[in-house]
């Protein structure tokens, strides 16, 4: 049985800052990986390379159709590239199949979620958050 360390893994971030950790199993698409956890599809997903062993799914026709821009998928991936809708990270891949594409190791899971997680920490801390009120 695989462990946890050696477990091939996806993350789905969508527009308002929630992420979800899956299992990535390669014979799925990434619309289908959306699907699959509740959240709507908006049509068929590219890969885009973003590091050797680090790949972006999204719907390059997502800005056309008014979907909202996925500002924490940006921020953590740090890429000039406008990403719309939910998004799929996988690992490397070889071309454009996803039948294809690598899941996220262990170690690029924890990263990709810690920085998603500060990104949330630091944001909290610039709010102002009132005090509760006595009588």
């Amino acid at each position: 049985m695989p462990t946890s360390d050696s477990m091939p893994f996806a993350l789905i971030v969508q527009t308002a800052g929630q992420f979800v950790l899956t299992d990535w199993t390669p014979t799925t698409e990434p619309h289908e990986l959306l699907r699959s956890e509740g959240i709507h599809a908006t049509g068929y997903m590219r890969p885009r390379q973003v590091h050797h062993a680090l790949t972006v799914w999204a719907d390059d026709d997502a800005l056309w159709r008014d979907v909202p821009v996925n500002h924490t998928a940006e921020r953590v991936l740090a890429i000039p590239h406008t990403l719309c809708g939910p998004v799929v990270l996988t690992g490397a891949i070889p071309d454009s199949a996803a039948i294809n594409a690598d899941g996220l190791t262990h170690g690029q899971a924890l990263h990709l979620i810690e920085r998603l997680l500060i990104g949330k920490r630091v944001l909290t801390n610039s709010l102002h958050i009132p005090e509760q009120r006595t009588r």
